[in-house]
């Protein structure tokens, strides 16, 4: 199993959502489902050691339970991301009951960066139209070009390192914080940017 690549359909299909940016020399790295007591300071120092910026996207459950994780991941330069409350999958959720767990994520995010937080990333990916058509006002909906496939059991993680290794200036790549991700991740990171750094890109928050 490799990482996806979003095709570029899709892109078209949803052009309001984010999927890559404009650059000349940067990638843009994105951890999702954290914060995690353990996976996010490991990223968090290996990402100091290549001076990496990245976005993480954040569950608020998690931001609840592990607020100075998150507070340590902005001090160092990082950007923080809603992902819901409750990591909820938005085709199966009412759009009414996804809005309020995304404004609850939200009001942590007030505590921890002392402004509103204006990024968003639905779950799995999966969020109705209905719910970017209330969302893209106040939001920027941040998807990706590349998925890193680090949460999948079976994951060939060599292939997955020749694949990401692939990722041209503007792409948006996900990787995960989380305890089932961790083992390909120690795998798959470390070597991702060895090499992205030996062609002298830039690591940059989404902004």
């Amino acid at each position: 199993m490799s990482p996806n690549q979003t095709p570029d359909l899709i892109k078209k299909i949803y052009p309001s959502l984010i999927w890559e940016k404009k650059s000349q020399d940067e990638l843009f790295l994105t951890f999702d489902d954290g914060p995690h007591p353990e996976v996010t300071p490991w990223i968090l120092d290996l990402l100091d050691h290549y001076q990496a910026k990245a976005t993480f996207f954040c569950v608020g459950e998690n931001l609840a339970q592990f607020n100075q994780t998150a507070i340590d991941t902005v001090n160092r330069g990082h950007k923080l991301g809603n992902h819901t409350n409750h990591h909820e999958n938005g085709w199966k959720t009412k759009t009414r009951e996804y809005l309020k767990s995304i404004y609850e994520c939200n009001e942590l995010f007030t505590e921890i960066q002392r402004r509103k937080n204006e990024l968003f990333r639905p779950p799995y990916g999966r969020i109705k139209r209905s719910q970017i058509l209330e969302l893209k006002s106040d939001y920027r909906i941040i998807m990706w070009s590349h998925l890193a496939g680090d949460f999948k059991k079976k994951l060939d993680v060599s292939k997955s390192i020749r694949m990401l290794k692939k990722t041209r200036p503007g792409s948006i790549i996900v990787f995960h914080d989380n305890e089932k991700s961790f083992e390909n991740l120690k795998a798959i990171l470390p070597a991702c940017l060895e090499h992205w750094s030996s062609l002298n890109y830039k690591f940059s928050v989404i902004s």
